[in-house]
């Protein structure tokens, strides 16, 4: 590739890969509150941080509470093109957005720090159990607009046009993973590169499809090689008639661009930026961009896709009595007068994320009780007095060993 400095990219291929996580901006102001300290900011996104090692995130109950994510850095460009797009007044408040292939659901979550409250998004996932992640990952994130759907992009693609923006982080060959994930070496091939830009075409002409007039496409893969790269914007430009933009405003994000110089995109390239391999381009179709979204939108998904969650839920059922759920208290708007709070230490918190029943303090009322830990809410339980009955999702529950 011109431009790269292959004996340097092969030898930083050989390090291990940055450790980042990424602050929920709805329930965190600083990164201090995630508890490992000031940390070094991600340059291109203002919520995102690296960590000097890889502490066990699993036993913070904060990553629970959806207070923060972990996740690549690269990946976290995504908060700061949509910022951006919102800032410039591109993306109308109540933006109707669509995250087509979500799973598991880091993307989301940095197009929803980027959003405006009264904004929409749908998040589709095609594998069952991706799906089942991404619903989980957003549910506790809490953002109250949202659908989780588990359909095929042509499922989704007879919405018509629908949404402001659309991104599509394709199914790649994984050339960007190598270095963290032996799988990716081991499955690779020239054969799958160019299975990989078919099936690409496919769900980008259903992007296209899905997008309002005036709409914008963010297109990222984790792979390096311009089959599954550049050659596909030119085809956006060519065949579908897209506009290719500028990803980011000007600034100094030590990323690489495109290798064709007819194409705008960012290339983050492991010897160059510190994070994970990815391509990423913005594009723009052609019109004039609706100033809000259809009401009916939500029900034309509904009738549609397979729905997996549509908004946070505020109650269950247990047999044949509604209970409140334990995810209602996770949602950003949650109202905190809604039910008396049990504010935990962490011991008492590990405990109940591994589903064990625990005992709250004898001044504490009977009945639904909210768990929190550091002033996060991480689910509910029903107090009864000698103990305290958990209603933390089961299917959610720490399976590692804690020793306290």
């Amino acid at each position: 590739m011109p431009g790269v400095d292959a004996a340097a990219f092969a030898e930083a291929m050989l390090l291990p890969p940055a450790v980042s996580l990424k602050i929920n901006r709805r329930k965190l102001s600083d990164v201090d509150e995630a508890g490992y300290g000031e940390l070094e900011q991600v340059a291109w996104c203002r919520s995102g941080y690296y960590l000097d090692e890889r502490p066990n995130f699993t036993l913070n109950p904060l990553l629970h509470a959806g207070a923060f994510y972990v996740q690549d850095a690269s990946s976290m460009v995504y908060e700061e093109m949509v910022r951006s797009l919102a800032e410039q007044g591109a993306l109308p408040r109540r933006a109707a957005v669509l995250d087509l292939c979500a799973a598991p659901g880091g993307k989301s979550t940095s197009i929803i720090n980027a959003l405006d409250d009264e904004s929409f998004l749908l998040a589709n996932e095609f594998v069952p159990q991706r799906a089942t992640i991404l619903k989980e990952n957003l549910l506790k994130w809490g953002f109250p607009n949202i659908m989780v759907t588990n359909s095929p992009t042509s499922r989704i693609a007879s919405l018509g046009e629908s949404f402001h923006l659309v991104a599509v982080d394709a199914p790649c060959s994984g050339e960007g993973m190598m270095r963290k994930d032996p799988k990716a070496v081991e499955q690779w091939s020239p054969a799958l590169v160019r299975q990989c830009a078919a099936l690409q075409r496919d769900i980008l002409a259903d992007a296209v499809g899905l997008l309002l007039p005036g709409g914008f496409l963010i297109y990222s893969t984790c792979t390096f090689n311009r089959l599954e790269d550049e050659d596909q914007l030119l085809w956006l430009r060519d065949e579908m008639g897209l506009e290719i933009l500028d990803p980011l405003p000007a600034g100094d994000f030590n990323i690489l661009g495109s290798v064709v110089p007819e194409v705008k995109a960012l290339r983050f390239m492991p010897h160059v930026t510190r994070g994970e391999g990815l391509f990423v381009a913005l594009l723009r179709k052609p019109g004039e961009l609706p100033s809000d979204r259809d009401p009916k939108l939500p029900t034309r998904i509904r009738s549609t896709a397979k729905v997996i969650l549509d908004g946070i839920p505020q109650t269950i059922m247990k047999g044949k009595v509604e209970i409140p759920a334990s995810e209602s208290v996770l949602a950003t708007d949650f109202d905190p007068a809604s039910y008396p709070i049990a504010e935990v230490d962490r011991e008492t918190a590990l405990r109940y994320l591994r589903h064990e029943a625990i005992t709250l303090s004898g001044n504490m009322p009977r009945g639904y009780v909210v768990i929190s830990y550091g002033g996060h809410p991480l689910g509910l339980v029903k107090n009864i007095g000698n103990r305290a009955n958990n209603l933390y999702p089961a299917a959610w529950r720490i399976r590692q060993q804690v020793d306290f």
